[in-house]
Parts: C-alpha cells; sequence; structure tokens
C-alpha cells in the first residue's frame, strides 16, 4: 500500500508539474506592437493655380515590404507622390503584417516667382555691380540667367542667412522672392 501511495504522490506531482508548466493565456504576440514608423523625407511647395507639389515619405521597423498611401485607400509599392496641389495629406504607411501608420503633411502653395520681372532687377540693383558680381575677378559674375541659375541655391543660402549682398541684407520680401524662385526650380521665366 506504500508504494501504491508513493506511486500515486508521484503521478500527483507530474500531473502538477505538467499543468504549471501550460500557459492559460491563448493570446498571441501583437504583430503590429513592432509596426511601421513613417518619415516625411520632402515636401514640394504647389506653385499657385498648379498641381505640382509632391511628397516623399519612407518606412522604417515593422515587417517589410511596404505600401504607401495618400489617401488610406488606395496604396503603392513607393512613397513618392507628385502632381499635388495645396492641401494637407494623410499619408499612411502599411507592411506586411497590415500594421499602419498615419501621418499628416501639408504642401503649401506659393505664387509663381518671375525671373525676369522680380528676380532679375533684385540681381542688378544689388548684386551685378562692378565691385561684387560684375566684373570682379575671382567671384561669379551673375550677368546672364545660366550665371544666377548655376549658383542659385548658394544665393539662396547667402541671401537667407545676410550674408549677401556685402551693403547688408536684402528685406525680407525679397529674400523670400529669391527662396521660393529656387524652390520653384530657378526658372527662366
Amino acid at each position: 500500500m506504500k508504494k501504491n501511495l508513493i506511486k500515486l504522490i508521484g503521478v500527483m506531482i507530474a500531473i502538477i508539474v505538467v499543468l504549471s508548466s501550460c500557459s492559460d493565456s491563448t493570446e498571441e504576440a501583437d504583430p503590429c506592437q513592432n509596426g511601421p514608423e513613417l518619415s516625411i523625407d520632402n515636401i514640394t511647395i504647389s506653385i499657385e493655380g498648379q498641381s505640382n507639389g509632391a511628397i516623399e515619405v519612407s518606412a522604417n521597423n515593422g515587417t517589410s515590404p511596404y505600401m504607401y498611401s495618400i489617401d488610406g485607400i488606395n496604396f503603392q509599392n513607393d512613397g513618392s507622390f507628385t502632381d499635388l496641389e495645396a492641401n494637407d495629406y494623410t499619408l499612411t504607411v502599411k507592411d506586411a503584417n497590415n500594421c499602419t501608420v498615419s501621418e499628416m503633411a501639408t504642401v503649401t502653395e506659393v505664387p509663381e516667382v518671375s525671373y525676369a520681372s522680380e528676380i532679375r532687377p533684385i540681381i542688378d540693383t544689388n548684386c551685378q555691380l562692378s565691385s561684387c558680381h560684375g566684373d570682379n575677378q575671382g567671384i561669379p559674375s551673375f550677368a546672364t540667367y545660366a550665371d544666377v541659375s548655376a549658383n542659385a541655391n548658394g544665393i539662396k543660402f547667402r541671401t537667407g542667412n545676410g550674408s549677401m549682398p556685402p551693403a547688408g541684407p536684402l528685406p525680407d520680401a525679397q529674400v523670400q522672392l529669391i527662396s521660393d524662385w529656387v524652390d520653384q526650380g530657378a526658372p527662366n521665366n
């Protein structure tokens, strides 16, 4: 009888051990707990009255491949959205587990800036002087559109930080015109 009691106790201990090692939880880990993250990489302005803005987004984390949407309904393989009018957009990335994350982005509208009637007069009055970007050796000439457009990013940077022209900073409105013109691709218009 003592042997049977010891066997019975051994069986009961084995059952308790097996039961305690089983999990009561039937829940699986949430695949979206470490879901994708959305990064807005670039927003291009839209020129007034046109649909030429753009937004570029990318994703990381989550499970690739990623799909991208600008309306939450239609998804595409890449994160480039073009031909956008000025507006607020909800961008969404969806990973292979159908986990999604969204962020808002705004394409702003600026008036079209004319090189001939707005930028060229600023250059002629403030930069294309014999003591600066005129005939001065070693400093780029701003005599032609090609000269100005080749240096457009530098002009935007230097007028933006007030280091050009040397006579003193341009008025804010002129600095903004130059910035907008460069952001519009420095067109010869």
